[in-house]
């Protein structure tokens, strides 16, 4: 049993996720020895990181050593690691505490973080305007999108100030829209993916969620560098990025090119209205540009996701696999066969190429900073709806994947609230290797107007 005798940090984030334990944001916790640590730390101080003695959740597709890593499949319901993965050695190095392993989609596919342990639920179901079921008189809960879900709920929620996910199509950034947070998938090949359990290789990517920018420049800076253990990094040594307060550059631009058609009227209407803010600043100049490829990268990106997924996947007993899984393993294998191949795969890996060419000519050529756009189009479903819908994909999919296709990187933030009571959230996507330039200008977006986070722990 955990001692209680005390007040701490550790000891307000474990009761604020037991308390909420309908929000089901964990699969494992690491409860006893993060109260461990949280002892050691304040008797040996040994670093002055502004992380030191910070509570943090991981995505349970990152190894801890000698603790449960889920990927929120039965298959390894049981499985243990054998290390710890790089990023997560390094929190762990700079003084995080370590409080738990989050709830996501199995294996990390799919939009509602709804794997082997049941589903993640939208923390802005439990405010107060939201509906009850008139049979159960239970509150409806909503799902918290995917496939981070775990960690973006607890963070949108105010359980802890951070967590760590993983983004392959959106998985960062859809979630962190549904919950109210910010959300940041770095570039390809900035942060280590030694110790992440493989989805689609040439996609994935660690992110973080946090209730600041200036957090989620701490955690990159803490993480970010060389690591032998990955060959996908780039060589050259990590400049520490600079928090933001005093940063300030004029007429940045930002680029236009999502059909706005696809949003629904009130998502539609907080983009076309953040745009117009933004424009009366003097600060921003838009300019809407065509991305030839971008009609084929949903597609393309479901083609090749597909074909690693099944090629990773091959690793394991299928036969313990959810449907979602299965199916794209079964899609996978079909792309691969060998009357299939070029019709599919090398074509799409051709449409990926013109979409990295696409961004290279506007961010180079045609000077643009960064691209403000959607990350979901609509409110969240309910977690009833969820569960009888049979798509594979979601169509949101294709407001994010660009960014994963092109290695990109991304920062989805919160804007504000709709008539249902849902965060409506954008995203800011960057050239290649300047993440500080897009939270740079995502911090000075959000500067302009005040977003009212949630924060369920002070409702305990």
């Amino acid at each position: 049993m955990l001692s209680n005798k005390t007040s701490s940090t550790v000891r307000s984030v474990i009761n604020a996720i037991q308390r909420y334990k309908v929000l089901n944001t964990l699969t494992h916790d690491c409860f006893e020895t993060a109260l461990e640590t949280e002892q050691k730390l304040l008797t040996e101080k040994k670093n002055d990181s502004p992380l030191y003695g910070r509570p943090i959740l991981i995505k349970d597709n990152f190894c801890l050593r000698d603790t449960l890593t889920t990927c929120a499949s039965k298959m390894l319901a049981n499985f243990r690691a054998p290390y710890t993965s790089t990023i997560v050695q390094r929190l762990i190095d700079h003084g995080c505490i370590i409080v738990g392993k989050t709830n996501m989609d199995e294996f990390a596919m799919g939009t509602a973080s709804w794997g082997a342990f049941g589903p993640v639920a939208n923390p802005w179901s439990l405010t107060k305007n939201m509906a009850t079921n008139e049979e159960t008189n239970k509150t409806v809960l909503h799902v918290a999108g995917g496939s981070s879900g775990g960690s973006a709920a607890a963070v949108g929620a105010n359980l802890v100030s951070l967590a760590l996910g993983s983004d392959t199509g959106g998985s960062i950034r859809n979630p962190a829209a549904r919950c109210g947070c910010y959300g940041f998938k770095p570039s390809y090949g900035l942060l280590s993916r030694s110790g992440l359990v493989a989805l689609v290789n040439s996609f994935d990517a660690p992110g973080f969620f946090a209730r600041n920018i200036d957090d989620l420049i701490y955690v990159t800076n803490a993480v970010a560098g060389p690591d032998g253990e990955d060959a996908t990094l780039i060589s050259k040594s990590f400049q520490p990025f600079k928090t933001l307060r005093n940063h300030r550059e004029k007429n940045e631009k930002s680029l236009l090119d999502y059909d706005i058609n696809a949003l629904s009227t009130e998502y539609r209407s907080c983009w076309q209205d953040l745009v117009h803010q933004l424009t009366e600043t003097g600060e921003f100049a838009f300019r809407r540009v065509q991305i030839p490829h971008k009609p084929y990268a949903n597609a393309a990106y479901t083609i090749l996701s597909s074909c690693e997924i099944a090629s990773n996947m091959s690793r394991f007993d299928g036969i313990k696999y959810g449907e979602r899984v299965r199916g794209r393993i079964l899609a996978g294998n079909y792309y691969l066969l060998e009357e299939n191949y070029d019709k599919y795969y090398v074509q799409s890996q051709r449409v990926r190429r013109g979409l990295v060419n696409d961004y290279k000519k506007l961010f180079e050529e045609d000077k643009i900073d960064c691209l403000l756009a959607p990350v979901v189009s609509d409110d969240p479903i309910t977690l009833a709806e969820y569960e009888q819908s049979d798509e594979i994909f979601s169509g949101d999919d294709g407001l994010t994947v660009d960014a994963n296709l092109a290695g990109l990187p991304a920062l989805s933030f919160p804007v504000r609230i709709s008539s249902k009571g849902f965060p409506i959230g954008l995203q800011i996507i960057g050239p290649f290797m300047q993440d500080q330039a897009v939270l740079s200008i995502a911090q000075r977006i959000c500067s302009t107007y005040h977003f009212p986070f949630l924060d369920l722990s002070i409702q305990m």
